[in-house]
């Protein structure tokens, strides 16, 4: 089931970042959100459609909705940016642009780590730029069309888009009021950043392991729980990127995580040793060869159940891709059906963490 929200207005999303008015001035902002809030905005909104918080803290719901403190019997997949019923990505970290110019993108060279190099990277491969110009790190977005032609590892060059074709932002001040006096508390002004989706723009997610879902409605998202409309999606915008065809001819593969990952090791999912850098995942054993991975973020949230904040996770970022080698025989229909468009987090997979999709690597 494909589920497409729409905001009546601007959203408002902001990272973990312990944040005082009055000691701080600007908050963090964060776009798309973190699966965990749509997640919990799903889950909220099942939950007084069936009956009451009371009724979910007793139980009432656990077959499908869980109780405080465990998870909801239902996964999601995303969420994704969708423009005019066409899928957006966040730019792969294993792709750069070049210096001072914009417009388009460059896949970095898999390549054996050079012999000369002395260093204490722990890996056989990397991945590196070996023209002449000078290239900086690649952001922005990638449509449908030019994200599967990156995943098939057919071409080195690719457009990119850039926020403003999708969001805008806008910047709010706010003030800190004194509840008991009603009046404004001197020194406590501070400022937010909003997210306005652009008319033909929207987010998308899938959720699997229920039907009961009305097939239009508005929920509540984010900050100030803003009012989003939602409607059923009845043509599967995720077929041509599910089916994909992959050959896995070189027996090497790269995962990339269209959502953040919570990995127990840090940047490292569990099931990899540390030293070998190799493990097992569902009967597949791989060896991990090089990754390009973001800056960690840290996943937090609010527990409306028991109205006190979750524990802090570190996560590594959406858009972070990780290649493996296949190391057992193993049909290759298999592999896919293991990585590809499944949830691989350690933790939190079925609040949508770790969405992992396949691309071939082709040049060795």
């Amino acid at each position: 089931m494909l589920i497409k929200l729409k905001p009546f207005d601007t959203l408002f999303f902001r990272n973990s970042r312990p944040f005082t008015k009055g000691e701080d001035t600007w908050t963090d902002f964060v776009f798309p959100p973190y699966p965990s809030t749509v997640y919990g905005a799903i889950r909220s909104y099942l939950i007084f459609k069936m009956g009451s918080l009371r009724d979910f803290r007793e139980g009432k719901f656990r077959d499908i909705l869980g109780v405080p403190g465990e998870p909801a019997k239902f996964t999601i997949k995303g969420p994704f940016l969708m423009k005019e019923d066409k899928l957006v990505f966040k730019m792969p970290y294993d792709l750069v642009k070049l210096k001072d110019e914009d417009g388009k993108v460059f896949l970095l060279d898999f390549t054996e780590k050079p012999s000369l190099l002395v260093s204490d990277f722990p890996f056989d491969y990397g991945l590196l730029w070996k023209r002449e110009e000078n290239v900086d790190d690649a952001a922005g977005w990638m449509e449908e069309l030019n994200f599967e032609d990156y995943l098939k590892g057919e071409k080195q060059e690719f457009g990119v888009e850039k926020d403003e074709i999708f969001y805008k932002i806008e910047d709010k001040v706010g003030i800190s009021i004194n509840k008991a006096k009603g009046t404004s508390e001197e020194g406590h002004l501070y400022r937010f950043s909003m997210v306005r989706l652009m008319e033909d723009t929207g987010m998308v997610i899938k959720i699997e392991g229920i039907e009961e879902f009305d097939d239009e409605g508005v929920l509540q998202l984010g900050g100030e729980r803003k009012a989003v409309a939602f409607e059923k999606m009845v043509k599967n915008s995720f077929e041509d990127l599910e089916n994909l065809a992959l050959t896995l001819e070189t027996g090497i593969f790269k995962i990339y995580l269209a959502t953040p990952a919570i990995f127990k090791k840090g940047w490292l999912p569990d099931w990899i040793d540390e030293k070998t850098l190799e493990g097992e995942f569902k009967g597949i054993r791989v060896k991990l060869l090089t990754c390009a991975i973001g800056k960690y973020i840290t996943i937090g949230g609010w527990d409306m159940a028991e109205g006190e904040s979750k524990p802090l996770k570190k996560a590594v970022p959406a858009g972070s891709v990780y290649y493996f080698k296949i190391l057992n025989e193993v049909d290759k229909e298999k592999v896919k059906e293991t990585f590809h468009f499944k949830n691989i987090s350690d933790e939190k997979a079925e609040e949508g963490f770790g969405l992992s999709i396949m691309g071939e690597v082709k040049r060795l």
